[in-house]
């Protein structure tokens, strides 16, 4: 099994993919790291899934990305975004940016609003770490499953797709979703 992990912060800030990619060998998943400019490049038949990191908070990266992350709408492998790759996927199906509207930042708590299995083994209130400053609201059509007090899509699921985002950090704490997430890899390669 392989993953691509897509660096969305700017080239040489890497503080958001080794972590993940830290994980992923605990578990033993193979991964490779690329550049978000590099995907037009990549050959994504190579990989099971896309993992696309956060990015440090302030960079107003959302619109400026698009043009890089256009490969999402007609991938159908499973994707997990995280923090700006949350922004990048949702804006590019509809969602409104919330520019410092609904900050959060350290440990807070999450509430699960539907069962999946995303969140197999979690329960349905636990502790994140959050660093943002912007927000996205819920893409239509898209499935909503869970929220904090502050920020109202903190994971949301696109409707047709095994594409996963979430506005908090699970790569520096709840790392049991990296498992979860190599288990949808593994019910999606057996379609």
């Amino acid at each position: 099994m392989k993953i691509l992990i897509v660096n969305s912060a700017e080239e040489g800030i890497s503080e958001f993919t080794y972590p993940i990619q830290k994980i992923f060998r605990k578990i033993d998943v193979d991964s490779d790291i690329v550049e978000y400019k590099s995907c037009l490049h990549v050959s994504f038949n190579d990989y099971d899934g896309v993992v696309i990191s956060g990015s440090p908070q302030g960079d107003d990266i959302v619109e400026h990305h698009q043009p890089w992350f256009q490969w999402l709408k007609s991938y159908k492998k499973p994707v997990l975004g995280i923090c700006a790759g949350h922004h990048v996927l949702g804006y590019m199906y509809g969602s409104e940016y919330l520019r410092s509207v609904e900050p959060e930042s350290g440990i807070v708590e999450i509430e699960i609003l539907r069962s999946d299995p995303i969140f197999n083994g979690l329960p349905t209130k636990l502790k994140a770490n959050q660093m943002h400053n912007d927000s996205i609201t819920l893409p239509e059509n898209f499935i909503h499953l869970a929220k904090s007090e502050v920020c109202f899509n903190q994971v949301m699921k696109h409707p047709d797709k095994p594409h996963y985002t979430f506005q908090f950090h699970p790569e520096f704490v709840n790392h049991e979703i990296f498992l979860n997430f190599k288990r949808i890899l593994e019910d999606f390669s057996k379609l």
